[in-house]
């Protein structure tokens, strides 16, 4: 059932991504609009997608019709840049590769029209730009905050994130020179769009049982660490940041920040409360109401810098699985059973956080296919295993065979105990032929031996 709405929600929220005009098209010659409305009603898309699934899909066909009477044109890429600046003489270059070959929009190589917004740590839209990149092109833009063009009412921020839109797949790169002197970058790839991602992909949930992660950060001789923390949801939270020693003991939990949706968390010494050391960092948001239309949603990045000469480098953060996420790697080997499947088999499972993928084959006995080999794929979330296959056409590689069958097979363990995994499966396909049963694997070994 957790399964189940989490999978409803997200292709919920996958219909409701619609997206503004664009600003002001500075390689094109486009005329000038309102660059605040441009880019706010693309962001209250993102917004209205977060919001409660159901209220969400009772106001689509509105927006959808307002959509096709105001001529909208469409973006369908994100990627975020949690941290830019020019303080203190320092500059931030931004860079785009668009790695489109094709498009459905566009013959031939595509050129893709780039929207970028500036948002300083108040939240607001402060700066905005609109931008060319060719195919296979990247496009450098030196001085990212004196480029972009102030909105009205914006133009003061020297600190802040980049949002940017694109209509084409790009991805983009920042370098933040702190020193004048030498001109050493520290460099920092944008956080793609984390909104309609599975949870084993996602890398800014923040919640309290899915936190972020700082590798590392230190407070000690010429080095310090910043943490830049934004806000990207719906509505705001309270950031709840945990200083952790090398040897994983907490040390310090600093008071929580409230950060309002578009704001900034940002510290320039974020260990100063414990000098002299070095360690992880955990960043999560408190009390967060899951059945809230307004849910914030952090990207974070921390800044490790020399005080005294020109070294820094950026670690971004990473989602922690969910501390029940139990380790399930390995090679398993058992039996699966059912009205029309009565089977030995080894799957091999290869797992990165909650995401599951590797093989399923058949050793002995009957299963419902000719093939006997699969590629396999699932999650493990809450204690819970659930495993399909994905190679789901049966035995269309030879031209000779018979027409192609679809199927589809489930595993599904509710809880793992110790070495073994025993649960429920499924098997359908598209002659007709369906059966439950069950499955029963025991934990043989690791994917990587010694011998």
């Amino acid at each position: 059932m957790r399964i189940f709405k989490r999978t409803i929600w997200c292709l919920s929220s996958l219909f409701l991504l619609s997206s503004a005009s664009l600003a002001q098209n500075r390689a094109a010659g486009g005329h000038r609009v309102d660059q605040r409305q441009a880019m706010q009603d693309r962001v209250r898309a993102i917004r209205h997608s977060l919001s409660n699934p159901g209220r969400s899909l009772s106001r689509l066909p509105i927006q959808v019709d307002q959509a096709r009477q105001e001529g909208i044109e469409g973006t369908n890429f994100v990627n975020i840049i949690p941290f830019v600046t020019k303080e203190n003489g320092s500059r931030t270059n931004v860079g785009i590769n668009n790695f489109s070959q094709s498009s459905l929009a566009r013959e031939g190589r595509p050129t893709a029209t780039v929207e970028i917004g500036l948002y300083g740590p108040s939240g607001d839209l402060d700066r905005s730009g609109i931008f060319s990149v060719r195919s296979n092109e990247m496009l450098q833009i030196n001085h990212i905050i004196n480029v972009l063009d102030p909105v009205q009412g914006g133009g003061s921020a020297t600190t802040g994130w980049l949002l940017i839109f694109s209509d084409e797949p790009v991805t983009a790169w920042a370098s933040v020179i702190l020193d004048q002197t030498s001109n050493d970058p520290a460099m920092l790839v944008a956080i793609a769009d984390q909104i309609f991602k599975p949870a084993a992909f996602v890398e800014s949930q923040g919640t309290p049982s899915n936190p972020l992660l700082i590798y590392s950060s230190v407070k000690g001789g010429a080095f310090k660490s910043r943490l830049a923390v934004v806000n990207i949801g719906s509505g705001a939270g309270r950031v709840r940041v945990k200083l952790f020693s090398q040897a994983g003991a907490l040390q310090e939990e600093l008071p929580a920040v409230a950060v309002e949706k578009n704001e900034m968390f940002v510290s320039d010494d974020i260990r100063m409360p414990v000098p002299g050391t070095f360690g992880p960092i955990t960043i999560e948001v408190e009390d967060v109401d899951t059945n809230d239309d307004a849910l914030p949603r952090i990207v974070a990045t921390s800044l490790i810098e020399s005080t005294t000469g020109p070294f820094a480098g950026f670690l971004p953060a990473f989602a922690l699985p969910q501390p029940t996420t139990s380790a399930i790697a390995g090679v398993w080997e058992g039996s699966v059973t059912g009205g029309i499947t009565n089977a030995e088999v080894r799957l091999t499972l290869y797992q990165e956080r909650d995401m599951l993928y590797g093989s399923l084959e058949i050793l002995s006995g009957a299963f419902p296919t000719t093939d006997r080999f699969f590629d396999i794929k699932g999650d493990v979330i809450d204690g819970s295993v659930l495993l399909e296959i994905q190679q789901v056409l049966d035995d269309c590689r030879h031209p000779d065979s018979d027409p192609c069958t679809v199927f589809a097979y489930r595993l599904f363990a509710e809880s793992l105990s110790g070495n073994t995994l025993s649960g429920d499966s499924v098997y359908i396909d598209g002659s007709g032929r369906s059966g439950s049963g069950g499955f029963t694997l025991d934990r043989m070994g690791a994917i990587y031996t010694s011998e």
